[in-house]
């Protein structure tokens, strides 16, 4: 009996409890609120690094009269999902539509869309989608110069499957680089480098005030630990040490030089950046080097620098690490006194000219003349005479070596000279009236190219040419034309 009276006291309740609400039913006010749905936005889109993307969603609000054209705020948000760390978030647009270059390292991004209305204080989102960034920086020639005064990499991209060489000026920025440049443009290289493994590539920017500083060679990324110091042995030089110029005979095998003095690193040999290489077993302080190394094989030759102080040619050996008096030659008409020179050198290069000759210009102290040498790896002397019937020569201020065919090309403002040394008279190949010749050189490391002469030129902006040389001093032949670049200082290319 008991049992059933409470069952019915607890319908009892039960029965008021749902009158109750019912009779309440009303009493509420349900309000209803802005919402934003986007569309016109794609599932995916691929792009490349420093490519112009254009996105422009269409909002759809229910509850907006269009009266307040700043009722809300956006926001791009790009995640690489590799990453797990909190720097893979990046805020890539802040507009309604997304119309910018992306600044991006080449991945695969997932893509958010935020809208805020800022009446109601809520965020709306976007389905995310894709962005496949590829990188526009695969292949090309690396630039460095000026501009207004402040240094620049620039970068003529060369793509797979693309016909036409993009520009890409400031490439650092455009990729999101971490590298700000300052000071003056000094040198850029691209070659294997020597650290880990021969696999790894080297692209190394220089500044008088950033030092060496070594890109990641597809992002162009950079941290502090990639600068040329940290490849050196305990820490030997600064943080911002900065060469003046490399070279690179081989893989893994490096010569720099900086501010009179020379240093070599060979992985074969576990030797590192360290003391200065530009001292002679037989004394006991460096001397002064000329800026310019004949690199002639490597190891598998022997290095040539010249003492400026002293006036003599040295031959360094790799794996003594100190240098040695050339081998002794009686001076004459037709041969040079190595260790006696009575001469300032000019210039000095490695040539692949008849199996990799050396080319050197000097100027004889006593009489002002120019003489050309010409050595081969073996250190024997193949050809001296006076440079004659060179216009202007002693005015050069850029020189460079035909692989080909040996021609000495010189530049004077905007003129281009083509010395042949067996006629012993030079032709004007370009004549630029007002603009300046600021680059000549040929570059062995670039792909299918590497006998193509390349001329850098600045009028109101930066201008690089190709042009092949033809024998017999027939006139240059134009290539290829690129034009909107820095005041080209130093080129490389970035090969694969």
């Amino acid at each position: 009996m008991l049992k059933n009276i409470k069952i019915h006291l607890a319908l009892s309740a039960l029965l008021v409890l749902v009158c109750s609400c019912a009779d309440d039913e009303g009493n509420y006010n349900y309000n209803e609120i802005n919402e934003i749905k986007a569309t016109g936005i794609e599932a995916s889109y691929t792009a490349y690094t420093g490519e112009k993307l254009k996105i422009t969603p269409n909002l759809n609000a229910t509850l907006d009269d269009s009266t307040d054209p700043d009722r809300y705020t956006y926001e791009w948000v790009a995640i690489n999902p590799v990453k797990l760390v909190m720097d893979s978030k990046t805020v890539i647009g802040t507009n309604k539509n997304f119309d910018a270059e992306l600044k991006l390292p080449p991945a695969k991004y997932t893509v958010y869309y935020f809208v805020k209305d800022k009446v109601t204080g809520i965020t709306w989102k976007h389905e995310p989608f894709t962005l496949n960034v590829v990188s526009s920086i695969y292949e090309g020639w690396m630039i460095i110069g000026d501009v207004d005064g402040k240094p620049r990499l620039d970068m003529i991209s060369i793509l797979p499957g693309v016909a036409t060489p993009r520009i890409i000026t400031d490439v650092l920025d455009v990729a999101g680089s971490a590298l700000k440049l300052t000071g003056k443009a000094v040198d850029v290289e691209c070659f294997n480098q020597p650290i880990s493994s021969p696999l790894i590539y080297g692209i190394y920017v220089t500044t008088t005030e950033n030092g060496t500083a070594r890109l990641d060679p597809d992002s162009f990324g950079w941290t502090l630990a990639q600068n040329l110091a940290y490849e050196t042995v305990g820490g030997s030089l600064p943080t911002n040490f900065g060469v003046d110029f490399m070279k690179s005979n081989g893989s893994g095998e490096n010569l720099i030089y900086s501010k009179g003095d020379i240093y070599y690193y060979y992985r074969v040999l576990q030797i590192k950046y360290g003391l200065p290489q530009n001292k002679l077993e037989s004394e006991t302080k460096t001397f002064y080097a000329a800026p310019f190394i004949a690199e002639n094989g490597g190891t598998f030759g022997t290095p040539v620098f010249y003492d400026q102080t002293a006036r003599r040619f040295v031959r360094y050996s790799t794996s003594k690490g100190t240098c040695a008096p050339m081998p002794p030659v009686t001076g004459s008409e037709t041969a040079l006194d190595w260790n006696n020179t009575n001469s300032d050198l000019v210039y000095m290069t490695t040539s692949a000219f008849n199996q990799d000759e050396n080319f050197a210009v000097l100027k004889n102290l006593t009489s002002g003349k120019f003489n050309l040498l010409r050595f081969n790896r073996a250190l024997a002397q193949v050809y001296y005479k006076e440079i004659l019937n060179a216009p202007d020569f002693g005015k050069a201020t850029k020189f460079a070596v035909s692989p080909d065919s040996g021609y000495l090309f010189y530049a004077v403002g905007g003129k281009l000279y083509e010395y042949d040394n067996g006629t012993q008279t030079a032709k004007l190949m370009l004549d630029k009236g007002a603009e300046e010749i600021t680059y000549i050189n040929f570059n062995p490391r670039a792909t299918n190219k590497s006998k193509y002469l390349i001329v850098g030129s600045y009028g109101t902006a930066g201008k690089l040419e190709l042009y092949e040389v033809p024998p017999v001093n027939g006139n240059l032949i134009l290539l290829n034309k690129y034009e909107g670049l820095c005041k080209i200082v130093d080129v490389a290319y970035r090969g694969r």
